[in-house]
């Protein structure tokens, strides 16, 4: 799952944009307020020194215009390396989220109870999909009016289910896991196509156009990502809140912004995976003509090729295979 998450994501997610400054400067400036509220003010907190950091800001800010600039320049820095940072940490926490917990004989039994609990809910939404009857009370009008308000819940029950493995697959512990082991297997499954060794030429063979929709689909997933650290370190500010009751809303206020910006990322990752899934059945014909292979000339005989393809970008193939390389544009 380490390898897939890296393939899916790192390529086209390791950049910061202005878009995804959001977050840092909500965490930053909720500090910086919290701790000149319980310093009384700007003065107070250069007066208390704040532990040795404000002091330099404030001797800065006491420099006049060049000062100020000077300051900015850090405020600057700052933020350029806290978005580094976040990105660095975006692959690792993927892997956590996607399931990656170690062996720890604890962690293990933890495993396997999340498991049994997606594989019961994948049941349930297969169920529940494909349940037309009605309450034996309803008749005529009223029970086509029931199954025109049941369609909707069984559509939004048809696209969670497609986003866990099917029933041959093996299933992981998080919601997030089994999408991206969901979209991988099924894309082995139906062409052949092993997605951490084809990720990297299928990206590099792509017109421009599908490219960039994918690069902007994999940025909101690192800017989501990014979203969920700023809401998980904004508890450490509970420090500077003043009173017990307050600190409690504040961490109970964290865990409302942790678990919205969770389930914005699991979401986010899910559309990402329905987005490769679609480019992969629209393009993947271009990966066989840049790699010199034939495509396969019937979806009867695509897995099989398919397999080949992968063998041979991961240079594994021991008979001779032609390659055909296509002509120059």
């Amino acid at each position: 799952m380490g390898e897939l998450v890296k393939g899916m994501v790192e390529p086209l997610a390791k950049r910061w944009t202005a878009a995804m400054s959001g977050p840092l400067v909500l965490f930053w400036l909720a500090g910086a307020l919290l701790v000149a509220h319980g310093q009384g003010g700007l003065p107070g907190v250069c007066d208390a020194g704040l532990w040795g950091i404000a002091g330099p800001a404030c001797r800065l800010m006491d420099q006049g215009v060049w000062g100020a600039v000077l300051a900015g320049a850090a405020a600057t820095a700052v933020m350029v390396l806290c978005a580094l940072g976040l990105s660095a940490v975006a692959s690792p926490l993927l892997e956590i989220l996607a399931g990656r917990w170690g062996t720890w004989p604890p962690v293990v039994t933890l495993a396997l109870r999340c498991t049994n609990g997606h594989a019961a809910r994948r049941e349930r939404l297969d169920t529940r999909a494909r349940d037309l009857s009605g309450p034996g009370d309803l008749v005529g009008d009223r029970l086509a009016v029931w199954r025109t308000q049941k369609a909707w819940r069984r559509t939004a029950d048809r696209r969670k289910w497609s986003h866990y493995p099917r029933r041959r697959d093996e299933l992981r512990p998080t919601s997030v896991g089994n999408a991206l082991h969901g979209a991988a297997a099924g894309i082995e499954r139906n062409y052949g196509l092993s997605l951490p060794v084809c990720w990297g030429p299928f990206v590099e063979c792509l017109e421009p156009t599908a490219r960039e929709r994918l690069i902007a689909s994999a940025t909101r997933v690192l800017g989501r990502t990014q979203a969920l650290v700023c809401a998980a370190a904004a508890s450490v500010w509970v420090v500077a809140v003043p009173g017990s009751v307050a600190r409690l809303c504040w961490l109970a206020g964290c865990a409302l912004c942790v678990w919205g910006a969770y389930r914005s990322l699991r979401s986010g990752i899910e559309q990402y995976c329905e987005h490769v899934r679609d480019v992969f059945a629209v393009h993947r014909v271009r990966l066989y003509r840049a790699a010199g292979i034939a495509p396969p000339p019937s979806t009867a005989e695509e897995v099989e090729r398919g397999r080949l393809l992968t063998r041979a970008l991961a240079m594994e193939l021991t008979d001779e295979v032609v390659h055909v390389w296509p002509e120059a544009p």
